[in-house]
Parts: structure tokens; C-alpha cells; sequence
């Protein structure tokens, strides 16, 4: 009698303890009995279940991720790349997930990798070396995805939320190769954008200089204007003077006309004594005092 207390002691611990199980942020359970599911998608917290008769299987409720290792693969020119794939998922049947892999993570990526992979060797074949080297992965990517979605989300009820190529390297022997025709490429496109800009920069140019052409036309105009009328109100001025003092407004404009044969400087006029431009030099100066004295 005297072990009956420990012992039951014992016995209570263990199905207590084999009894409560506890699920963590992050998590659900998918919980059994002799292998027939009992419940489905039990939340985190403290829960109980029957001791040694439920068994609790944990998997990770969060975005999961699937890496594979490079591969050989054929591109549609026939050429030999080594190629890997990144997938993002997440359980969304527990139920399916659970009778799929036992919500053993390990096992789902191991069924996971063989269809990916296939649809990846579908997609490198559509597309040349070229063409995947230079890719950004945008459209490849979507159509990755939209090939394996559906048949993971039916056989193994989760969701993929993104698919992609890791890294995609041709063999070391065609390397050179590869890298020349791209540079062949891109040099070709580059040429095109040149002339494309040098086309565009002279369209440019020409309605610059037309635009340029209309304006100087359009200030010569004016200018043509105002000269002209700045001839007609110097001719009145002339005019006017010339009517008030005939002699000495002559005399002026012989003095003008000396002004600006000399303004150069260096030239050099004989004249005679009795050339009219003197004589009209002579009467201007002499007509000056004698209209004073009046």
C-alpha cells in the first residue's frame, strides 16, 4: 500500500501530461485518433485530449518557403542551362495537407519539387538563352506559377503565393558565346535608340530654326516699321528746319556730311578753294556773325 500513492501519482502526471498539449503563435494541429482525424486547424492556446488515445500533429500556419537545387535544363535554341526555383506557400486545406503528408513539412517539399520542377523545364524549353539571361523573371514567373497553383493546391491543399527562377547560368563552355550574342544584341538595340535620337534631335532642330525664322522675320518687320517711321518724322524735322534757316541748315548738313566721311579716320580729301563744298563751307561761316549783328 504504501507505493499505491506514488505510483497513482505518477500515473496522473504522465496522462496529465500526455492529456494537455499547447500550440504556439504561428501554428494549428490537426488531431487524431487511431488515425482518423478528429479536428482540424485547432488554434494556438492550451487545449486537452485524450492521453496516449489522440495524437496531435503541428504544422506551421505562416508563408513557408521552398528552395531547389540547380538543374540541367534545355532552352528552345538547344541549349544547355542550370537553372533553380525559389516557391513561397502556405496550408490552405489542413485536412488535404494532412492526409498528404502527415503536416510533415519535409514531406510536402518533397512532393512539392517534382512538379515545380517540371513546369520550370516547360517554361525554360519556350524560351531561348538569351532571352532568359535577359529576363526579369516578371512573366516567366507568373506563368511559373499559374502552371503548378492549381494541381499543389488539389493534391496537397496549399497555396502558392509566389514562384520564381533563382538563378539561371549557362555551361562554362558557352559562355563566351552567350555573352557575345548578347552583346551583339544589346549593341544593335543601342544603335537603333542613337538613330532614334538623332532623328527626333533634328525634327527638333528644324522646328527650332523655323520658330526662329518666323521670329526674326516678325522683328524685321517691326523694325522695317519703325525705321520707316522714324525716316518720315526725321524728313518733317529736316523739312522743318530747313524752311526756318535755309543757309545755315545747309551749312549743317555739309558739316554732317564731313563729320561722317571722317568718322573712319584715315581719310585723306583735297578740295580747291573754289569746290562748292568750300564755297558752301565759306558762305555757312560767313552768314553766322552777320545774323547776329541783326
Amino acid at each position: 500500500m504504501k507505493y499505491l500513492i506514488p505510483v497513482a501519482i505518477i500515473v496522473l502526471a504522465l496522462l496529465g501530461a500526455n492529456g494537455i498539449y499547447v500550440v504556439s503563435q504561428g501554428h494549428a494541429v490537426v488531431l487524431t485518433r487511431f488515425g482518423h482525424v478528429e479536428a482540424i486547424g485547432v488554434g494556438p492556446g492550451l487545449h486537452v485530449k485524450l492521453p496516449f488515445l489522440e495524437h496531435v500533429s503541428t504544422y506551421d500556419t505562416r508563408s513557408l518557403l521552398l528552395q531547389s537545387q540547380p538543374g540541367d535544363y534545355k532552352t528552345a535554341d538547344g541549349e544547355a542551362v542550370r537553372a533553380g526555383f525559389f516557391m513561397r506557400w502556405r496550408v490552405a486545406d489542413a485536412n488535404v495537407y494532412f492526409n498528404a503528408t502527415q503536416a510533415d513539412e519535409l514531406q510536402a517539399d518533397r512532393q512539392m519539387t517534382p512538379v515545380v520542377a517540371a513546369a520550370l523545364r516547360k517554361q525554360i524549353a519556350r524560351h531561348s538563352t538569351s532571352e532568359l539571361l535577359a529576363a526579369d523573371g516578371g512573366p516567366i514567373d507568373a506563368a511559373l506559377r499559374a502552371a503548378v497553383a492549381a494541381e499543389l493546391r488539389q493534391r496537397l491543399g496549399v497555396t502558392v503565393l509566389a514562384v520564381g527562377i533563382r538563378r539561371i547560368m549557362p555551361p562554362e563552355s558557352t559562355l563566351p558565346t552567350v555573352y557575345k550574342r548578347m552583346t551583339t544584341a544589346a549593341k544593335a538595340q543601342a544603335d537603333a535608340i542613337r538613330v532614334e535620337g538623332k532623328t527626333a534631335a533634328a525634327t527638333i532642330r528644324a522646328k527650332g530654326d523655323a520658330a526662329d525664322a518666323d521670329v526674326l522675320a516678325a522683328a524685321d518687320k517691326l523694325a522695317a516699321i519703325d525705321r520707316g517711321q522714324g525716316d518720315v518724322a526725321a524728313t518733317k524735322v529736316y523739312a522743318q528746319a530747313s524752311a526756318q534757316d535755309p543757309q545755315f541748315f545747309r551749312y549743317w548738313s555739309t558739316l554732317n556730311t564731313w563729320r561722317k566721311t571722317f568718322s573712319g579716320g584715315g581719310a585723306v580729301v583735297v578740295l580747291g578753294k573754289d569746290s562748292p563744298f568750300m564755297r558752301v563751307m565759306d558762305e555757312g561761316a560767313a552768314s553766322r556773325p552777320a545774323d547776329k549783328k541783326h
